[in-house]
């Protein structure tokens, strides 16, 4: 749907405000409430009115003019201007010239700028940008654009990724001696020292180093002068600065107030430019490669421009940890804090510590939370995806080590934490009023996968029921159904393999266990009963499990499925139009859009198909996350963190807040959708219609073990393996069941 069909007013109608809050919303973002403005552009898009073909005035495309725009926040920074200079190098080897703008650290000053470039250049290139998401998205619709020092999902972006120098930074500090570190935070709008910020706080933990923050550091000489009388207030052993030139500023006056470095404080920058191989002492410094950024950036805009982009690759480098003088190589710490805790401004003020995979799309609602919720503080600690996030809070269980105050965990891997008493049992926290009271607020299945053994140990965030996408326009052209039923789906899988070999009906994805189990789950199968926090009933070889395997196995030899990775925590891996049809959690739909978006309006949402009776379908769960708290807190601590996973899950003011394309396990949020008649722009249908049809369908009759770590770890050696055209799967399920029934055992379970 187009402007000709769509308009402001209708747009103000559906959100509920004014036609010139929209106005202010589409055309000068930041101008009104993040909240409101993300709501009105969700509808726009729901809409239809910002799309590529719509977002610029003219119906025709908008000329050549053989030159590039790099918008850049100061050439005062080093990096920065290292960086245009490589990149203006490499575009005019290409036939292009490039326009520097300098927005002097302002975002009101960089939007200006996007909209003088997007009618007087063919791409554009936005280093460390200052804007919000949605208006970036807003001129990707009408110029090509590569990110560079920053990523949002979907867009073209080169990064360099610093977790792993950080991470080689901080051990070596504690290798050193070093038990404590400040971070000399930068500007609060960069997405780089957001995320540095927190690759250092997740090493800080992972080393069991004391850990405090300095925010909103001048990143210059200047601010690392002032930056030394914050530091003076709680003095750490080590200090990680934003950039080199806020480190060497810090240096400077920190000498100046007696301090010797490195002998009484070591100091590391970012950025590794010319001047920190030439301080005194030389400044060890995180290398970010700005050569090669310049490079890849530039091939990616050309490329961009010349050819357009069906799937925007994001490049990530690695940065590198330069070792020279600033670090003491033989520290005796005299800190006597904490390990972990981020210090407090005031002694009413509570700081929570929580692990979760990732953070990009959730901290706009963690700040709005910490703005209606002064006095509670919340300091994450990223795990990256959710196997490490498991890995690392496990670990710190089994080897009796501090764990963070509140962890995001996914349902699936919620009773192993649980079992091992690290959760807080909420139900004899809070007693039964919270089943009651919140329940009520909670998709129902959602909700029942937040307990284990009959007690409440968190509160779901999403919902992750199974949909089957489906390309319409394969399916017509081989002649095929949407299938209602697996015999259906298996016989249509057979033909379309016997006409093209490289085409597959559907996928199993090995990532991990869960895909592979959702079929029993769907089918009414029970390999095995949790029968209370003790017991566990093994069934892996009854009559309608083994029914299941041997199916898949017989889909696998037969060409109808194919069994390999599916996505990469980012975008899908396949090649679009490899299969036909992918039957998964629905949260799978914003990587389908995301991973192939010339497939735009090709694929389609359906229940999944039934095993027996199409009128009698049951769907599983693959995925959804869920809150919890650690059982160690004191009471006053709990009491806030429950607050706050109540308000992050459930609070309409943080469910608005959501990124687009996932589902809400509040109750109600699908079926508000539905009832609002809300198309999907990509898909081109309401599929939330079909996701309130799968929720309601959801096998509630399925228990997840107390151990997900040693399920899946035995799937990956025993099952994937035999994943194959006649690899007899289905023959390896009493194997399966003998290796966890011995690891139940050993972990104290009682085994039937």
């Amino acid at each position: 749907m187009g402007k000709g069909k769509t308009t402001i007013y209708d747009i103000a109608r559906e959100a509920g405000v004014s036609p010139s809050t929209v106005s202010r919303a589409l055309s000068q973002p930041g101008r009104i409430s993040a909240k409101t403005e993300f709501r009105i552009r969700r509808v726009a898009e729901q809409l239809g009115y910002l799309t590529p073909d719509t977002a610029d005035d003219g119906d025709t495309p908008l000329p050549a003019t053989g030159m590039m725009a790099a918008i850049v926040p100061t050439l005062a920074n080093p990096l920065y201007a290292t960086t245009v200079n490589a990149l203006q190098e490499h575009l005019e080897s290409k036939g292009y010239g490039l326009i520097t703008l300098d927005t002097n650290e302002k975002p009101a000053v960089e939007r200006k700028a996007m909209s003088y470039v997007m009618r007087n250049v063919d791409g554009v290139a936005l280093i460390s940008s200052r804007l919000s998401e949605p208006d970036i998205r807003r001129i990707t619709l009408v110029k090509p654009v590569v990110l560079i020092n920053r990523t949002i999902p979907g867009l073209a972006s080169v990064t360099v990724d610093v977790a792993g120098a950080i991470d080689d930074a901080v051990h070596a500090l504690k290798s050193s001696g070093h038990s404590s570190i400040t971070y000399l935070a930068g500007p609060v709008s960069s997405w780089s020292n957001e995320y540095r910020r927190r690759c250092i706080r997740a090493s800080a933990f992972r080393y069991d180093m004391t850990y405090r923050v300095v925010r909103e550091c001048e990143p210059n000489l200047s601010g690392g002068a002032k930056a030394v009388e914050q530091y003076l207030i709680r003095p750490t052993d080590a200090v990680f600065a934003f950039n080199d030139s806020l480190a060497a500023g810090f240096m400077t006056a920190a000498r100046r107030q007696g301090l010797r470095i490195p002998e009484d404080v070591s100091v590391i920058g970012f950025d590794d430019i010319e001047m920190a191989a030439l301080l005194t002492p030389s400044l060890n410094t995180i290398n970010m490669r700005s050569a090669t950024i310049a490079a890849e950036a530039a091939n990616a805009l050309v490329n961009a421009t010349r050819t357009g982009s069906s799937r925007p690759e994001p490049i990530a480098l690695e940065a590198r940890y330069i070792s020279r003088d600033s670090v003491n190589p033989h520290k005796r710490s005299t800190m006597k804090l904490g390990p972990y805790a981020e210090l407090t401004r005031s002694s009413d003020t509570i700081v929570l510590t929580l692990l979760s995979n990732a953070f990009n799309e959730t901290m706009p609602r963690i700040n709005e939370f910490m703005r209606s919720h002064p006095h509670i503080v919340i300091d994450p600690i990223e795990g990256r995806t959710q196997e490490n996030t498991l890995s690392l809070y496990w670990e710190r269980i089994i080897n009796r080590r501090p764990v963070p105050d509140m962890v995001n965990v996914e349902r699936t891997a919620l009773p192993q934490l649980a079992a091992s008493g690290a959760l807080l049992d909420l139900t004899a926290f809070a007693g039964e009023e919270l089943e009651r009271e919140v329940a009520p607020r909670v998709d129902p299945a959602s909700w029942r996968s937040a307990h284990y053994a009959g007690k409440l140990y968190g509160i779901p965030g999403d919902q992750s029921q199974t949909a089957m996408f489906y390309r319409e326009d394969l399916l017509k052209h081989y002649g095929l159904a949407v299938p209602h039923t697996w015999d259906e789906f298996y016989d249509e899988g057979v033909a379309l393999h016997a006409r093209n070999p490289n085409r597959y009906m559907g996928i199993l994805d090995t990532t991990d266990v869960q895909h592979y189990l959702s079929f029993f789950r769907m089918a009414g199968a029970k390999p095995w009963v949790v029968e209370d926090d003790t017991a566990i009933r093994f069934q892996m070889t009854d009559d309608r499990v083994r029914f299941v395997a041997k199916f898949l196995q017989q889909c696998l030899d037969d060409g109808v499925l194919k069994a390999e990775p599916l996505w990469d925590n980012r975008y899908m891996l396949p090649t679009s139009g490899t299969y036909l049809t992918m039957t998964y959690a629905n949260w799978i739909g914003k990587i389908l859009a995301a991973s192939y978006p010339a497939d735009k309006g090709l694929w389609k949402v359906a229940l999944p198909p039934g095993f027996v009776d199409p009128s009698q379908i049951m769907t599983a769960e693959i995925g959804g996350s869920t809150m919890a708290i650690s059982a160690k807190l004191p009471p006053v601590r709990q009491r806030a963190a429950l607050t706050f996973i109540r308000w992050f899950q459930l609070d309409p003011a943080s469910v608005e807040l959501r990124a687009p394309g996932g589902v809400s396990a509040a109750a109600g949020y699908v079926e508000d959708l539905t009832r609002r008649g809300t198309r999907d722009p990509y898909f081109d249908q309401p599929i939330y219609d079909v996701y309130a049809k799968s929720a309601a369908r959801v096998n509630r009759d399925w228990d997840n073990l107390p151990f997900y770590s040693q399920l899946d770890a035995e799937f990956a050696r025993l099952i994937v393996p035999a994943l194959r055209p006649g690899g007899r799967s289905d023959d390896r399920l009493d194997e399966w069941e003998r290796r966890l029934k011995l690891y139940a055992t050993s972990q104290g379970f009682t085994v039937r």
